[in-house]
């Protein structure tokens, strides 16, 4: 394991969440074409199981769920991750949750769909409510950068691949997508770590 006995600090009034993101060296975390996915390689992959085993439950946003939910479903009922949690001291099953105002095209659960009709703070209460310590939210770049003005994102891990994609005005998304923070509020980290695999870097970040 990347990160073996991965420990987070406690949080008394809601949950600790982190992120976690695979981006090209210009800063491109997905393309909106084929051909271009998936941006890490295959130890970035078990990274991001390995990430998803310490946690309490995950969260994708309406737009990640469609795109990549059946497989999320599929991924998190293997065996072998499911063995990894119980190994953890986990619970073998994951809970996911959704958050969209839509349903269509999600290939979940609909009792795992969340209506953000009250907003992140409204998801947060309802994570508080079930009893997760520790909330893994992997976007996409439109959730985490609400999750960012909200002030509730605590560790970001980041794989940077030895990629260049470039750029067309529309076809490729950035880590945060919908938000510009304003000169009082924009995030500042303190690196935590520094790993490496071949030309791969995994760095684990604090969000100050």
């Amino acid at each position: 394991m990347l990160y073996p006995n991965l420990k987070f600090p406690k949080k008394s009034d809601r949950p600790f969440f982190y992120t976690n993101f695979v981006s090209t060296v210009d800063g491109k975390v997905q393309v909106k074409k084929e051909g271009y996915w998936p941006i890490g390689s295959r130890r970035d992959y078990q990274v991001l199981l390995e990430l998803r085993s310490f946690a309490d439950c995950l969260i994708h946003g309406g737009n990640l769920g469609r795109e990549f939910g059946g497989i999320t479903v599929k991924s998190l009922n293997k065996p072998a991750f499911k063995r990894m949690r119980k190994k953890l001291g986990k619970d073998p099953v994951l809970p996911y949750y959704i958050l969209s105002a839509r349903t269509d095209g999600l290939k979940i659960s609909k009792t795992s769909i969340i209506n953000p009709q009250d907003g992140i703070p409204g998801l947060v209460k309802f994570l508080q409510d079930k009893g997760y310590k520790n909330v893994l939210v992997e976007g996409g770049p439109t959730l985490l950068g609400s999750f960012l003005k909200e002030n509730l994102i605590d560790e970001i891990f980041l794989t940077i691949a030895p990629k260049i994609y470039g750029n067309e005005k529309g076809s490729t998304l950035t880590l945060v997508e919908g938000q510009l923070f304003p000169e009082h509020a924009i995030k500042n980290l303190r690196l935590l770590s520094v790993k490496k695999f071949n030309s791969e870097l995994y760095l684990r970040y604090r969000v100050i």
